[in-house]
């Protein structure tokens, strides 16, 4: 389906951890006769099989929303499980339930599926029974965990679809779906702390991490929500810059900053090249540049070329650039009518005035 699959380096800490785990703990407990080849090669097959279990759930999550026309990014493998980058948030509390429920209904049918597998293979073929029973297990308890009301958990991205197709309010639906994240996430940093003292200190410090990125994670996705709330009644035109300078690619950086950047307080100049537009320079571009060599480096090859910017037109509302910029990953938008390029729009100017609305209380 075109959407890019990554593994993030936190993965293979946890990956080595399952699988020596597995190896050296559970299955030698549970099946004393094994050898130790059998436990290693049991261990690390069932280990990739839970990822690829890790992995079908996301997919499940990124298949209903590329059907309900939401694009999906990636889907990355990390310490924590799984995450699926989608481009915006869904449009309905349908598709928000449709989306949410997908990936727990898919852990539970793959742990009826290795359920079956246990039965078939239980008399007769000792280690692949053993995989199978462990693999249907952690499903369905990936199913059960992600259905805790908290968001973001699958679980509270239904909580928040309730709330919102009872209430028709997509940000009293987020507040509370939050709240009820953040509450699960200090009771798993209780319930950790307290199975650290008294059982396992490591199982209690991974329920207090778990926690911590619950809260953190649910915070970062109400401050999304705020954004895209803070943005609805502006439009393109109105959080553009308009007016950008034109400067050549050729000048050198040096020029730029001392003929027009300090002159002039641009914060974002349009390159040309013999006439035809081809990028946009900002002071971020130049920061990356040593000082240095500002005098012997061009417009040309700080810039930021015309293929990786997105655009929208000025009549495009606020949460139409925002979910421009997310699903291209943009820092910078042009605002172009049919062929003249209008103004541009920097990520940094949403966020300051989404706090500035915050801060006003609107």
């Amino acid at each position: 389906m075109g959407i890019p699959i990554r593994i993030h380096i936190s993965w293979l800490v946890i990956f080595l951890l399952l699988t020596t785990s597995l190896a050296r703990y559970v299955f030698p407990d549970l099946y004393p006769d094994w050898s130790q080849a059998t436990y290693w090669l049991i261990g690390l097959v069932t280990s990739l099989l839970f990822f690829a279990s890790l992995l079908t759930h996301e997919m499940a999550h990124s298949l209903i929303a590329v059907k309900r026309g939401i694009g999906v990014r990636s889907i990355t493998l990390f310490i924590f499980g799984g995450a699926a980058r989608i481009s915006r948030e869904a449009s309905s509390a349908g598709t928000e339930l449709l989306m949410a429920i997908a990936g727990p209904l898919t852990s539970v049918l793959l742990s009826a599926l290795f359920a079956v597998i246990w039965l078939v293979t239980n008399d007769f073929l000792e280690p692949i029974a053993a995989m199978s029973f462990y693999l249907s297990w952690i499903n369905l308890a990936l199913a059960a965990f992600n259905m805790l009301p908290g968001f973001p958990l699958d679980g509270g991205r239904v909580l928040r679809s309730i709330i919102w197709w009872r209430s028709k309010s997509y940000m009293r639906a987020t507040r509370l779906a939050t709240l009820s994240g953040q509450v699960f996430g200090y009771l798993l940093i209780l319930f950790g702390a307290i199975i650290a003292v008294l059982q396992s200190w490591l199982s209690g410090l991974w329920l207090a991490f778990i926690g911590m990125f619950l809260i953190i994670a649910a915070s970062t996705s109400y401050q999304q929500a705020k954004l895209r709330e803070s943005l609805q009644d502006f439009t393109a035109q109105s959080l553009m810059t308009p007016g950008c300078q034109r400067v050549p690619a050729s000048l050198s950086l040096e020029s730029v900053v001392k003929d027009y950047l300090l002159p002039g307080g641009y914060q974002c100049l349009l390159v040309s090249d013999w006439g035809n537009f081809v990028g946009v320079i900002t002071p971020q571009e130049l920061q990356r540049i040593p000082r240095k060599s500002w005098s012997t480096t061009t417009v040309s090859q700080a810039m930021i070329p015309v293929e990786r910017l997105g655009t929208v037109s000025p009549s495009d509302n606020g949460i139409t650039v925002l979910e421009r910029m997310d699903e291209g990953d943009y820092g910078l938008l042009l605002v172009k009518t049919d062929y003249t390029v209008v103004g541009v729009i920097e990520r940094l100017r949403l966020l300051q005035l989404s706090r500035l609305h915050s801060d006003l209380g609107m």
